[in-house]
């Protein structure tokens, strides 16, 4: 049996699971998804690479893991956001700040660079899940403004967001992203709006 560094066996899985998740996510941060191989986890974690099966079944599994750890946090704080206020002009301009604002601390490029890489099933369906959720939470936003093109407008204000997205991880000050962001999506809600209103 290995040396366990916990008090618990659960608990020294969880820390080494952990830990694994933590260098899949370094390797894939920095050498991008090709990079992540056992040897290259095992080196990061500073164990045997035969270890890694204890605790997972593929390399795979820990590209999974890694877009999994964010998942929750994101959405959680974009509901959060738009919670916040009743009205739906503010609920619409806090969705976008909020995923903008989520995408900047997560690294939104690798993020989903390797979201298009090998994921197993459940995690696809986690990732599916989380996109459809957060998409579903917009058109709703919208509907009061736009019923009849509500979907549409939720369409083009995440088009919006993902060129904020963009522009940041070019190198754009997230300040001055999420101005743009605001003016554009602004615009959206006073046309789309006026023409609903018609």
């Amino acid at each position: 049996m290995p040396k366990i560094n916990a008090p618990t066996v659960r608990e020294h899985h969880e820390r080494m699971l952990a830990s694994l998740v933590d260098a899949a996510e370094a390797v894939l941060r920095d050498e991008g998804p090709d990079g992540l191989t056992a040897a290259s986890v095992s080196a990061r974690a500073g164990v045997a690479r035969n270890s890694i099966y204890r605790y997972v079944d593929s390399v795979d599994d820990l590209r999974g893991l890694v877009v999994e750890r964010y998942m929750p946090e994101w959405f959680a704080a974009v509901q959060y956001s738009m919670d916040s206020t009743d009205d739906p002009r503010e609920q619409i301009l806090a969705w976008a700040h909020a995923n903008l604002e989520q995408a900047t601390r997560a690294g939104h490029g690798w993020l989903m660079r390797i979201s298009k890489h090998r994921l197993d099933p459940n995690t696809s369906r986690t990732v599916d899940h989380a996109h459809h959720s957060l998409s579903g939470v917009l058109v709703e936003a919208w509907t009061p403004l736009a019923p009849t093109k509500a979907t549409v407008a939720a369409e083009m204000t995440a088009g919006v967001l993902y060129a904020s997205m963009h522009e940041v991880e070019a190198g754009a000050q997230l300040d001055e992203a999420q101005a743009t962001l605001d003016a554009v999506v602004r615009a959206l809600i006073a046309t789309l709006g006026e023409q609903s209103a018609d």
